[in-house]
């Protein structure tokens, strides 16, 4: 028989009066509380104990996996450090094509000037050869007319002479 309907037989019979049944009842619910936390307690440890053996079989389990996950891990170390070694060398190269494109821009700029240059002198060369080959015609008249000895012509010729003579 269950300890409540013992209860109310013994409050039937007169055994107990009102009060005395209360405090009896509160006992019990208190019993029954502490009954239902010890079971709990029991059931929980038997759950840890379950959950301890299940991680276990977890990192067990887990292992080859974290060791793949660490190598991979080197791996990718190792090609990152491979890309930047790849990186830096880019960054070189870049610099000495800027460098190479910079010392080309100015051999093309003093080309240009030395063509220039080159230009200028034959044409300058080319005007002082057209006045050295009048001056030489001038000078073979004037050679010519002094034997003839006329004066006015080698007057005339000696002018000329002079202006050529000044001008370059």
């Amino acid at each position: 028989m269950e300890f409540r309907s013992c209860l109310d037989v013994a409050m039937a019979l007169g055994l107990l009066d009102s009060a005395q049944l209360d405090e009896l009842q509160v006992r019990l619910a208190e019993g029954e509380e502490m009954i239902s936390r010890y079971a709990e307690a029991g059931m929980s440890m038997t759950e840890g104990c379950s959950l301890e053996q299940e991680l276990t079989t977890i990192k067990q389990q887990a292992q080859p996996t974290m060791a793949q996950l660490k190598e991979n891990d080197l791996i990718v170390q190792r090609e990152n450090e491979e890309l930047a070694q790849v990186e830096a060398k880019i960054a070189e190269l870049q610099a000495s094509r800027e460098l190479i494109i910079g010392l080309r821009d100015h051999a093309v700029a003093t080309d240009a000037e030395l063509k220039s240059s080159a230009n200028q002198l034959l044409k300058v060369a080319a005007e002082k050869k057209k006045a050295l080959a009048e001056r030489k015609l001038i000078r073979a008249r004037w050679l010519a007319d002094m034997d003839s000895e006329d004066i006015a012509w080698r007057r005339i010729t000696c002018l000329i002479w002079e202006m050529f003579s000044e001008g370059i």
